[in-house]
């Protein structure tokens, strides 16, 4: 998903002005987080991928995540078998895995072209 994410930024002339990171765990992404925040650097976009199977601790920080930084996309990849609340808001975009390239394209043109303002910001 990284080189969809990065082949897309290419084509679409955006790699120039982007800073991508991937981390392994919550600990490291929340580390990363806070120092781009701190230096002012509010990401516009951050990929949550849930794995096969969510965990208490990665709901935890999906919340906080989308409390701190509403200002930033929050795109959650979740497995299929992961229940989606019906009363969720419209600032959740969720993505079920598997996903291939060609759904990863139309999400990342949907949140970086064609709706680029902060999730809950009004359309």
């Amino acid at each position: 998903m990284s080189q969809w994410t990065l082949r897309w930024l290419l084509e679409n002339d955006m790699a120039e002005d982007c800073t991508m990171y991937t981390c392994n765990s919550v600990e490291e992404a929340t580390g990363i987080l806070e120092t781009a925040l701190i230096v002012g650097e509010t990401p516009s976009l951050i990929i949550f991928d849930h794995a096969e199977r969510p965990t208490e601790v990665n709901l935890a920080f999906s919340k906080r995540l989308h409390s701190s930084i509403p200002e930033s996309w929050i795109v959650e990849i979740v497995p299929d078998s992961m229940p989606i609340q019906n009363d969720r808001d419209n600032s959740l975009y969720w993505i079920r895995r598997p996903l291939d390239e060609d759904e990863w394209r139309e999400t990342l043109e949907q949140v970086l072209r064609k709706t680029p303002t902060p999730q809950w910001a009004e359309d």
